[in-house]
């Protein structure tokens, strides 16, 4: 691969996108695309690939692009391939754009697009791919769970596990934030097996546990998993049978720490990307470590010994793929996890029944199923995201069902009851 200097680049660029623009473009057009920005080999190249990408931007869109472009740009080095410049423009896009929620409201009535998402109001694709760290491994070679065909008559056509336990409604339904680490793969099965805790002890246990411990402890070569980098949620399952998960909910400043906290609060804060938001800090520039794996409780606060509050699935976990097997074990269980893969049209959701419609693929995403359900003939999985309460429909989403291969990789496992 050839290496050149930025200023030799830029010209080429200019050369090669200018003859694809005129395939496409108008003279007219193209004149006025290149005069939204001031003379100067960079803006008139960023302005050209624009145009040679067919992307349809608002002014703060392009000038939020445009700032996150040039951004990298300075932070890499001063010699780069041509597709690694092109790759940094495609990188550094806003996820959220007003032209892409507009052509999936226009195609499409099941489910409605918005630019109304604090949680992702003004991040980049490049962010977006970040808190997708799921490996969608293939899953084959897991025991699969199967019911027998009497077990599944007369499955009803909503079921929501808020309901069906009210005791556990809280933790259930509690959404909880990965913050800018790419730790989805460890959020869901923590999530799912804490409410089978809590519905397992019928209420007793009100705890949250940590994703925080597991993104720590559960780490390659023992796993395939890597952190805040990227991991499988089958490697989580597993450990949560060989190494047990502490108590710890959401973020807390290691000042603020109260007992009740638990023993190991999530390493990192709730956040909103790069615009202000009223109630969440801005998410960090510089994608987050993964934190050091501890043998005590980072909460000092809290009084049970780190050993004793481990808390264990019985057996390695199961793998479940038909509809109505995911349904009854939800029913007699509580939530799963579940992997699928997101595209950009999913970050834009807010109501309705998902169906993937356009957008680039951004990687695999772990999240939890608590329900499922029925909206204008529409089936659906009921699911809870690990974006915060700033995200879709209060942090939930109603996937339809064979939607990016959801029921691909789902899984459960029952707590310990030792």
């Amino acid at each position: 691969m050839a290496f050149v200097g930025l200023s030799f680049l830029f010209s080429a660029l200019m050369a090669i996108v200018t003859e694809e623009i005129s395939k496409v473009y108008s003279p007219s057009n193209r004149s006025a695309v290149l005069h939204l920005w001031p003379e100067g080999e960079l803006n008139v190249s960023f302005a050209r690939l624009i145009s040679q990408r067919g992307r349809i931007y608002t002014a703060s869109e392009m000038d939020q692009h445009f700032g996150h472009f040039k951004e990298q740009l300075e932070l890499r080095s001063k010699s780069m391939s041509l597709e690694e410049l092109i790759d940094i423009f495609d990188e550094t896009r806003p996820v959220l754009l007003r032209s892409l929620v507009d052509e999936i409201n226009g195609k499409q009535n099941t489910w409605t697009a918005s630019m109304e998402q604090k949680r992702l109001k003004g991040a980049t694709v490049q962010d977006v791919k970040r808190l997708c760290g799921t490996l969608m491994d293939a899953k084959e070679a897991l025991e699969e769970k199967v019911f027998l065909n009497e077990e599944l008559q007369d499955l009803p056509g909503s079921f929501d596990t808020r309901e069906a336990f009210p005791a556990c409604k809280d933790i259930i339904g509690h959404v909880r934030d990965q913050s800018d680490c790419g730790s989805c793969w460890a959020f869901a099965p923590t999530e799912a097996f804490n409410d089978r805790l809590c519905i397992r002890t019928g209420g007793a246990f009100q705890q949250l546990l940590s994703p925080g411990h597991m993104i720590a402890c559960c780490r390659w070569p023992e796993y395939e998993s890597h952190g805040c980098v990227s991991g499988d949620d089958l490697s989580g399952w597993l450990w949560l049978n060989v190494q047990g998960v502490v108590s710890g909910g959401d973020y807390v400043a290691k000042d603020k720490m109260e007992e009740s906290d638990g023993c190991w609060p999530y390493n990192f804060p709730k956040c909103a990307h790069h615009m202000v938001s009223p109630k969440y800090a801005t998410c960090s520039k510089v994608k987050y470590n993964t934190p050091e794996c501890m043998h005590s409780c980072p909460n000092q606060k809290y009084r049970q010994p780190f050993s004793k509050d481990r808390h264990y699935t019985s057996s390695y976990p199961k793998r479940l793929q038909d509809v109505d097997n995911i349904k009854k074990e939800i029913m007699d269980n509580g939530p799963v996890s579940a992997a699928m893969k997101v595209y950009e049209d999913f970050t834009t959701y807010k109501s309705g029944v998902y169906k993937h419609v356009t957008g680039a693929l951004l990687g695999g995403h772990s999240m939890k199923i608590i329900g499922w359900g029925n909206e204008n003939g529409e089936e659906y999985w009921l699911v809870v995201n690990s974006w915060n309460e700033e995200w879709g429909d209060n942090g939930l989403i109603k996937v339809g069902l064979h939607q990016c291969g959801i029921e691909s990789a789902v899984l459960s496992g029952n707590p310990d009851e030792k």
